[in-house]
């Protein structure tokens, strides 16, 4: 198998025992990222890091799947969307899946029961050439924890250096290089921006931004 097929055939195994994460440079093309973090916080960050990887990548469209995020995340099947990110949604769909598309981005909605939740991304992954983000909003239960182990790179949203942060990183699945903490999108215009799949703010970190060699930040 070679392309999104292959990558889910072994996306979302659970390691037996955490392993040493390899070097921050094999982060791949259509890299598998996932946010976590506070319920209204996670959706716009996740849009950011997905605009930033598919920009990295000059590639596909980019999928950003959320479960729990009540910030406006998916957003209304309103305005425009560039035509890669249209087609996307419209193949999701058209497997069942409830996607829609703003600007650069493609959304899909997860359903709220975990083990569904999973399924959902599982079935995603095989159709998304490009980046594709799961936003995971507020506690997280246990069925979550294979979902998380199967990404490339986790992100948690949260003031780095806080007893949250600290917490979150302790909790992941994922550990060295590929677990990063990034300040959540302020409210107006940069998380406006990012949810209409326009444009990621210059504050996406700098271990995402470091993860590719000569990636470049969004204008």
């Amino acid at each position: 198998m070679t392309g999104p097929l292959a990558r889910a055939a072994g996306f979302f195994v659970a390691p037996a025992a955490p392993v040493a994460a390899p070097p921050a440079a094999a982060l791949p093309t259509a890299a598998r990222a996932v946010v976590v973090g506070r319920v209204g916080e996670v959706g716009p960050l996740g849009a950011a890091v997905a605009l930033w990887l598919r920009a990295a990548d000059r590639g596909p469209a980019a999928l950003v799947a959320v479960w729990r995020c009540a910030d406006g995340s998916p957003p209304a099947a309103r305005g425009a969307a560039m035509p890669s990110a249209a087609r996307l949604a419209a193949r999701l769909a058209r497997r069942g899946l409830p996607a829609t598309a703003r600007g650069r981005l493609a959304w899909l909605a997860l359903p709220a029961e975990p083990s569904e939740a999973a399924a959902a991304v599982h079935r995603a992954a095989a159709m998304v050439e490009g980046p594709l983000v799961t936003a995971l909003g507020g506690a997280r239960p246990a069925e979550l924890d294979a979902l998380v182990a199967g990404h490339d790179v986790a992100v948690v949203a949260a003031e780095p250096d806080t007893p949250l942060a600290r917490a979150a990183l302790g909790g992941l699945p994922l550990r060295g290089d590929r677990t990063i903490v990034c300040r959540p999108l302020p409210r107006g215009v940069p998380t406006a921006l990012a949810l209409a799949g326009l444009r990621a703010p210059r504050a996406v970190p700098a271990a995402l931004a470091g993860a590719r060699p000569g990636a470049e930040a969004l204008p």
